[in-house]
């Protein structure tokens, strides 16, 4: 692989890219994030999780030594690790979640939002469990009652995937919405934030502290909420990727699936090719 970088900073992304289709992080990518605080290259997280949820699930995957920076909800805050230093980004108007309802009156949805660590939503479903659950947090079913006059990192909206299908229509056929923006995450989720926010945002507040320019960052990443910092930046797509994320790409590595992004990185950073 012949490559020009000199990378200083590398983010993936967790569902689909980091993580396998197990929810955990696969050995040759554990051992190759380990590798990189060798060499003195950043490690971070780039996702639409809760950087509260990640920062405790870096340990259960057995990569939180290696971990310098989390940025979660889509680049809305960015945790240093090293510091415990939280840095909020773009926040979203919580008018924007009576515009959700507004909008989407006629499909049966449900709707979240992180508080630190709980998860507040209109009403208890078999996801809105899920939801919480995977992210270690209480789940609170209140209705998203007082939060509408509050600034949130981003909510979440969520239905069956055929529905969603008719909701993202509905969403890409209408005028833009004044207080959010919505982009899918997974077959039955959509990300709501503030319009001007995307993990390539977050990526550059981050960027500039840090003092490293666009070429020394590298990102992996898979769905469309990774389309922007995949195309800013030294992009990775995974071999599962959307193919928009992939066109945009410098480089595609193999599926999450397949320890993609330590076998890319074992050929990057150490250029030995990889006997997995």
């Amino acid at each position: 692989m012949r490559v020009k970088e000199n990378i200083r900073l590398i983010l993936a992304d967790v569902d689909g890219t980091l993580l396998d289709s197990q929810k955990n992080v696969m050995p040759v990518t554990r051992e190759e994030i380990g590798y990189l605080r060798e060499q003195g290259i950043l490690f971070g997280i780039a996702s639409g999780r809760s950087p509260y949820a990640v920062r405790h699930l870096v340990h259960e995957w057995g990569i939180a030594d290696a971990t310098d920076l989390i940025m979660g909800f889509n680049g809305a805050a960015v945790l240093d690790c090293r510091t415990g230093e939280m840095t909020s980004v773009l926040a979203m108007d919580g008018r924007a979640l009576t515009e959700m309802q507004e909008n989407f009156r006629d499909f049966q949805f449900n709707l979240g939002i992180y508080d630190e660590e709980t998860y507040h939503v209109l009403y208890q479903d078999e996801r809105s469990e899920k939801t919480a659950l995977l992210n270690r947090f209480s789940l609170v079913v209140d209705g998203l009652k007082g939060y509408e006059t509050q600034q949130l990192p981003k909510a979440l909206l969520t239905a069956e995937p055929e529905e969603l299908d008719r909701i993202t229509a509905h969403y890409e056929a209408m005028p833009a919405p004044v207080y959010y923006r919505m982009f899918r995450s997974a077959g039955d989720r959509s990300e709501c934030v503030n319009p001007e926010l995307t993990k390539s945002r977050g990526i550059a507040i981050m960027a500039e502290k840090l003092g490293l320019d666009k070429e020394e960052i590298m990102t992996f990443g898979d769905m469309m909420n990774d389309y922007e910092m995949i195309r800013d930046y030294v992009g990775v797509a995974m071999g599962n990727a959307d193919e928009r994320v992939k066109a945009v790409s410098r480089y595609t590595a193999p599926s999450n699936d397949e320890d993609g992004i330590g076998i890319f990185l074992r050929e990057y950073i150490r250029k030995e090719p990889s006997d997995e």
